[in-house]
């Protein structure tokens, strides 16, 4: 599990660039720190900004950017559901 501060990921899947870095971030299962909801959002949910993506809570709206980079350095399952 990996905290980005409003949010613990606790898994994703992406789209790898030839170097092994996140090119894209396509699904997400995090965590809410504030509510402790766990939501589920796939690449319809997600907003992709250069070099990140942006998601957000279900339940309570909090939203949070992550850097596609450190997300490339973390050891995670690249699953959902796992």
């Amino acid at each position: 599990m990996s905290d980005t501060g409003h949010f613990a990921i606790r898994a994703f899947e992406a789209v790898f660039n030839m170097a092994g870095g996140v090119e894209r971030i396509t699904s997400l299962t995090v965590t809410c720190n504030h509510c402790d909801a766990t939501t589920s959002s796939t690449e319809g949910n997600l907003l992709h900004l250069p070099g990140g993506t942006l998601f957000r809570c279900d339940d309570c709206g909090c939203h949070q950017a992550v850097s596609n980079a450190r997300v490339s350095d973390w050891q995670l399952p690249r699953v959902l559901g796992v």
